[in-house]
């Protein structure tokens, strides 16, 4: 599906705290902290491999090994995984109240507003420079930009972009689902690097009134990855690519206006070397509703309300 371009420019480097946030900063640098104690267990684990090549680019592979092993014990040691809050519906029932809404076609869109830049942070180091970025179009983000690094230490590139979805006014208490795709595709034109990775997540939280000053959209409620793979990619030419579909649920109050917060992340490293990404169909995060066909279908998520008699009926008779 090709995007349709947005009037507006994404700023250049944040959101400047304008309009609503979901602790944006504070989620993806949480987030970014767990990918990076990933990648340094799994580089411990391939040590042993990777002997050869540190002595072929001119290092001492004892103390390479060493320094992935001390990285790893003072990242361990200040990391706080991210928590969740748990769904206001069980998974049980949300599962029972989805499929009705299939079949009976419950289901309504909304149209997400064009994305705003969040966080974006490069390395400090002096051996690296550039940045991946991405030109924001309805419902898509095409990503391009070159970086590099002359180390064999993995340095990282983290770029977000936050959505803040408002949802209809609830006449009446009750609970209100949600679910939407999040598709990620990757090609680099060219990837000369002796190690790296790219993950794109999405993470989402909920309000159930966008009008409180200051909003509160609390703990993040869900966060999944599109995109976990390592670099460099294999292929002619070299594809990374992935979807995944986010589900959930918030309660609505009378009165309230509910909003839906999601946070797309894209974090990218690379050792020794440099990559390269043209813009273009073939480097984009798209925003979707589930199963879609048409361009039109970019941005829009879909959502569907459940009165608490609807809800509690439901629970009673399936969940007795």
């Amino acid at each position: 599906m090709s995007p349709k371009r947005s009037t507006n420019k994404p700023e250049a480097r944040s959101s400047n705290g304008k309009g609503p946030a979901i602790g944006a900063a504070s989620a993806a640098r949480r987030r970014f902290e767990e990918i990076q104690l990933a990648r340094l267990s799994a580089r411990l684990r391939d040590a042993g491999n990777v002997r050869e090549v540190v002595r072929g680019l001119g290092g001492n592979p004892d103390q390479y090994i060493s320094k992935l092993a001390n990285q790893y014990a003072d990242l361990s040691a200040k990391h706080e995984p991210l928590s969740f809050t748990a769904q206001t519906l069980s998974p049980r029932l949300a599962g029972i109240l989805n499929n009705i809404g299939d079949i009976f076609n419950w289901w309504e869109t909304v149209l997400a507003p064009n994305a705003a830049v969040g966080l974006v942070q490069t390395p400090t180091s002096t051996d690296t420079g550039g940045n991946i970025g991405a030109d924001i179009y309805q419902g898509s983000l095409a990503l391009g930009g070159e970086i590099w690094n002359g180390d064999t230490e993995e340095q990282w590139w983290v770029n977000t972009w936050q959505y803040i979805v408002p949802l209809p006014t609830s006449p009446s208490p009750g609970s209100m689902s949600y679910r939407f795709d999040v598709g990620a595709i990757l090609s680099p034109y060219r990837q000369n690097v002796v190690s790296g990775s790219v993950y794109v997540y999405v993470t989402v939280a909920t309000t159930s009134d966008l009008n409180t000053t200051p909003v509160n959209f609390g703990q993040p409620a869900s966060s999944q990855f599109a995109i976990d793979a390592t670099l460099p990619a294999s292929g002619v030419p070299p594809f990374i690519d992935g979807s995944v579909q986010v589900t959930g649920d918030l309660p609505l109050v009378s009165g309230g206006d509910p909003a839906i917060g999601i946070l797309i992340g894209l974090i990218v490293s690379i050792a020794d070397g440099d990559l390269l990404i043209l813009p273009g169909e073939y480097s984009q995060i798209t925003l979707a509703p589930p199963n879609a066909t048409m361009p039109s279908d970019l941005g829009k998520i879909q959502y569907r309300r459940d009165q608490s008699t609807w809800v509690n009926a439901v629970a009673a008779r399936f969940e007795a």
